[in-house]
């Protein structure tokens, strides 16, 4: 690929991310330990895009956690994630996307990321077939391209 073709789409990618907006609420989120704590990603409109949780401990890179999507029957989890911690819910209209920790624990103390991936800016990248281990594969061109509001959880003991 030519170098004048890739910086076309990495121009063209990071204008059509910026005029994305998501809203990841609440902006700081204390509760106890043993507690649920819950995030609602708001993505503006109902889409075919898919939507991440990611967790990032200050100085660790950021974790895949969680993702959903409108037509999946359940969501889905990053690697090593647990089903029994978390989970997600999608209201009605597709536009409200709840990401809960079913039982806070200390380790859970970070800044979490809504981020959604919009699929139509894969032709950019060349691939040319959905790929069952997409988000592992891609979760760092997401993380440094498509971050929106951050939040925070902090346990209380």
């Amino acid at each position: 690929m030519s170098s004048a073709l890739v910086t076309y789409c990495v121009l063209l990618w990071i204008t059509y991310a910026e005029s994305q907006t998501l809203s990841l609420t609440p902006l700081n989120n204390a509760v106890n330990l043993g507690e649920r704590a819950t995030f609602s990603c708001n993505v503006g409109a109902k889409d075919g895009d898919w939507v991440f949780l990611l967790k990032q401990i200050p100085g660790n890179a950021p974790q895949l956690i969680i993702y959903n999507q409108h037509s999946f029957t359940s969501p889905r989890y990053g690697p090593g994630i647990s089903t029994d911690r978390y989970t997600a819910t999608i209201n009605a209209a597709a536009t409200e996307y709840h990401f809960i920790i079913k039982k806070v624990e200390t380790a859970d103390t970070a800044h979490y990321y809504c981020v959604k991936w919009f699929g139509s800016i894969s032709a950019c990248h060349c691939d040319k077939e959905f790929d069952k281990n997409w988000p592992q594969k891609h979760v760092n061109r997401i993380r440094n391209s498509l971050m929106s509001d951050c939040t925070s959880v902090d346990t209380e003991m």
